[in-house]
């Protein structure tokens, strides 16, 4: 009996699973010969001039709710502008930065953002620990090492005069034992070198002096490193840009495609992520790629190398002191490197987060991500965890520091593990004493041999000589990305012959007021 009744429901079964594969393929093949004959009209439409909402004045509430760049996004949806001078991909802070740049170097360019997000600063720009690097790590010359230091000075200006959360609260990194100590002394050498002012290496009891929990043998002292909210930053610049009138920050808008057309444009066809539709199309003179954890794939759909700087992406999770243990220091106190070229340890950080509030966190670690925008463990991504298992500079890097790649999983996944890298040089901190905070997530370019890439890279010319990429923009390039701006506008102006062009309209408009 009960065998019978369990055959009838299989059977039952297997036929409502086939009717439902025969509807299906029915409505599919129904739908394609649909698609071949056109929709006729039966009279003529008669179509109104706009539509209610549209050429309205700046709505204050929205813009109070939702912030100047999604209020503009509002009312100039609708709007046909689709030609500007230069196209910027990507609404980063860098990708913002560099708008800003050229929008104050040249009165009369006109620019478009295109951010795939329905904000800006939606990633790295907002999921970091907010700390203004002096320029201490980075190698004496290189690109990122000058824009670190200008750009610092640069972001305590900008955030000077546009009244926004900021503390120059120093830094400590600090050596456990004598070992660790020939490391404060290279860091400490390369810092000079790069111009960095103040420094200090300090014995144990100087760093009892400014910080009573810290335990140590030596440490240098930064004064000069601070903390700020870069979010908060991007939105600044964000309205910089939409207050100028000759530029736009389109948000949602995922470029899927770039072609050169024949008058010389470049054309760049996008839609809403994870849309069908509606289209996006806009044009430009120029375009600039900064796409973050998208920038090989974009300088790919550009006319780049997609083969080459690879992004692989690390999440960084952050603890933080519950408010009752927040004192615990007051400035930032890092490890000495760990070596690899990726983490810079487990580190105390205060903030000034306009999101999350004044809060002192504990972290990041560097932990392999499965999706590119994996915030979480298990957030995998099919496309992103394959491009990753096949890039053999990753694999190069995790053979060259095997405890560095596991025991960075590791600490991701235990919270004691990850606690017992800040004990080691603040003992007093037990585990009762942290909560969970947020995660970020960064991209990195391995080189060949698995070396990790230590300078910003440029992709030049590409696409006959109209687009510039950025491929890769690690930390500290959000506090270098005021810096950073200047240096891919100057890129740019070489590249595309502007600074010419802008001598040639002012010699000819010269001429016409004579």
């Amino acid at each position: 009996m009960l065998f019978r009744s369990v055959a009838r429901f299989l059977t039952r079964g297997r036929l409502l699973t086939m009717g439902a594969f025969a509807a299906t393929s029915g409505a599919v093949y129904m739908s394609t010969v649909a698609q071949r004959a056109p929709v006729r009209a039966e009279k003529p439409l008669v179509l109104w001039e706009s539509l209610p909402g549209e050429n309205i004045p700046v709505r204050q509430g929205l813009a109070k709710l939702r912030g100047t760049v999604a209020e503009q996004q509002f009312r100039t949806s609708l709007s046909q502008k689709t030609e500007f001078d230069v196209v910027i991909v990507g609404g980063g802070i860098v990708g913002l930065a560099t708008a800003r740049e050229l929008l104050r170097r040249y009165p009369t360019m006109t620019v478009a953002v295109l951010e795939k997000e329905r904000e800006v600063a939606a990633h790295q720009t907002g999921h970091n620990s907010g700390v203004i690097h002096a320029g201490i790590y980075y190698q004496p010359g290189s690109r990122m090492a000058r824009t670190c230091v200008r750009g610092a000075d640069l972001m305590y200006e900008y955030c000077a005069e546009h009244d926004l959360p900021i503390e120059r609260c120093g830094k400590l990194i600090v050596a456990v034992n004598e070992k660790e100590h020939q490391q404060v002394e290279r860091l400490f050498d390369i810092a000079s070198k790069n111009g960095v002012k103040g420094l200090q290496v300090l014995n144990s009891d100087e760093i009892r002096r400014l910080e009573p929990n810290v335990e140590a043998y030596s440490a240098l002292y930064s004064p000069n490193t601070g903390v700020t909210d870069y979010g908060l930053v991007a939105q600044c610049i964000a309205n910089e840009i939409i207050q100028s009138g000759r530029a736009e920050i389109k948000l949602a808008f995922e470029a899927i495609q770039f072609d050169k057309r024949p008058d010389g444009r470049i054309e760049i066809l996008g839609k809403e992520p994870n849309q069908r539709g509606p289209g996006l199309k806009v044009t430009a003179k120029n375009v600039i790629t900064c796409a973050g954890f998208y920038s090989d794939r974009v300088a790919g759909l550009a006319g780049g190398d997609a083969s080459k700087a690879r992004v692989v992406t690390f999440r960084g999770t952050y603890y933080q002191l519950k408010p009752e243990y927040r004192g615990v220091c007051r400035m930032n106190i890092y490890p000495v490197p760990s070596g690899g070229g990726i983490p810079v340890g487990v580190h105390f950080t205060p903030t000034v987060n306009a999101r999350r509030g004044i809060q002192m966190i504990v972290g990041p670690g560097a932990c392999l991500t499965f999706s590119r925008e994996g915030y979480g463990f298990f957030d995998v991504d099919l496309k992103d965890l394959w491009d990753s298992l096949t890039n053999p500079n990753l694999w190069a890097f995790a053979a060259k520091n095997p405890g560095l790649s596991i025991g960075e999983l590791y600490k991701d996944l235990n919270k004691r593990a990850f606690l017992r890298s800040a004990q080691a040089f603040m003992p007093g901190l037990t585990e009762d004493m942290v909560e969970e905070s947020f995660a970020g997530v960064m991209a990195q370019v391995f080189e060949d041999g698995g070396i990790a890439a230590n300078d910003y890279i440029l992709e030049r010319k590409v696409m006959d000589g109209k687009i510039l990429c950025l491929r890769n923009a690690p930390s500290p390039a959000c506090t270098a990305s005021l810096a950073i701006a200047e240096m891919v506008a100057d890129t740019a102006a070489e590249d595309f012959g502007w600074d010419q062009q802008q001598q040639q309209e002012q010699k000819e408009n010269k001429m016409v007021q004579n």
